[in-house]
């Protein structure tokens, strides 16, 4: 249109006309043609994050992911913060990875959330129980625990031969026996303690007359599911889970080298391994800690760590008092 007009020396609508273009398209490309122009290129001020993580911060992260390749994104967060390697939250660390692209793919599974009534509100308030065959050498064994539901807590297990009403029911003496000194401790102290309820299915173990006997004679109740709804018994399945995916690379020759192995693995997932339902803290914390306590310590070096990293990444010249303990707490 324009080598046109010029040629021509035409006014624009008598050259649109000679062309057979309406006028209102010629103006419509004209404005798209202006919209479409580059911008003159002007010289960019990269924004400062006063919170960034530092990029000291950013390589513990890489180098303590590298060393714990079995742990997720938020477990490695909390045991950085704990271990004072890295003060970030999960997704800082998120986000970290995923720019190494050491992030792992994982699927999602729908999950059922309990109400609370279904809830343990204090240690010892419920113990579920559950038997997990296992193969040992050329015979097979049932594994028994009891799972303190508020803490995750494995508080007694034994390796059995049988699934007998007999063996299940001293298993439960035995692990009550064990944990009546606390309690005789707590209600020295003024606190009243009482026995736990007994959650477990429909197991010929479990409504034997045998272990009726012994939870009768320690005051125990005793809750059994509803048949053929084994999620009402979630929490010890779940641990069962867990038990079973540390055995899988072990072989298990003999009784005594699996209680060795079982003995190792049960110490690991109470005293080691951070529970995702507990905030990331250890069942012992919750069992016999002071869980509010390790919260409130791990929110405090989160806060302090934010503090000198706004000072790092702007650049103060002028730095700004630390932040106190009690200015931390709400």
């Amino acid at each position: 249109m324009k080598e046109t007009k010029r040629r021509s020396e035409w006014p624009a609508r008598r050259t649109l006309r000679a062309l057979g273009i309406p006028p209102t398209s010629y103006y419509r490309w004209l404005r798209e043609a202006a919209r479409a122009k580059p911008v003159a290129p002007c010289r960019a001020v990269a924004a400062v994050q006063a919170y960034e993580a530092l990029e000291e911060e950013k390589q513990a992260v890489r180098d303590y992911a590298c060393r714990h390749t079995e742990l997720r994104h938020r477990e490695l967060a909390w045991r950085m913060v704990d271990e004072d390697v890295a003060c970030l939250s999960p997704s800082t660390v998120y986000r970290i990875l995923r720019e190494e692209n050491l992030v792992c793919p994982w699927r999602r599974r729908t999950k059922r959330y309990r109400d609370k009534w279904e809830k343990a509100q204090r240690p010892d308030e419920r113990w579920g129980t559950d038997l997990m065959y296992l193969r040992i050498g050329a015979g097979q064994y049932y594994l028994v625990t009891f799972l303190d539901e508020y803490s995750r807590y494995l508080v007694h297990w034994e390796l059995l031969t049988d699934m007998g009403g007999v063996s299940v029911g001293l298993a439960a003496q035995t692990a009550l026996d064990q944990e009546k000194k606390s309690w005789e401790e707590k209600t020295l102290e003024g606190k009243k303690k009482s026995p736990p309820e007994i959650r477990s299915d429909n197991g010929s173990c479990y409504i034997s007359r045998d272990f009726r006997v012994v939870l009768e004679q320690n005051g125990l109740a005793h809750q059994r599911i509803r048949p053929h709804c084994p999620e009402e018994n979630g929490l010890v399945e779940r641990s069962n889970r867990t038990l079973r995916e540390a055995l899988e690379e072990t072989e298990l020759t003999s009784r005594q080298q699996a209680e060795e192995a079982l003995e190792k693995i049960i110490r690991w997932y109470n005293e080691e391994r951070l529970h995702s339902a507990l905030g990331y803290l250890r069942p012992i914390d919750y069992y016999r800690g002071q869980p509010e306590t390790l919260h409130e310590a791990r929110r405090t070096k989160l806060s302090q760590a934010r503090h000198r990293r706004r000072e790092r990444n702007l650049t103060l010249t002028q730095p700004t008092l630390p932040l106190k303990d009690d200015a931390l707490t709400p």
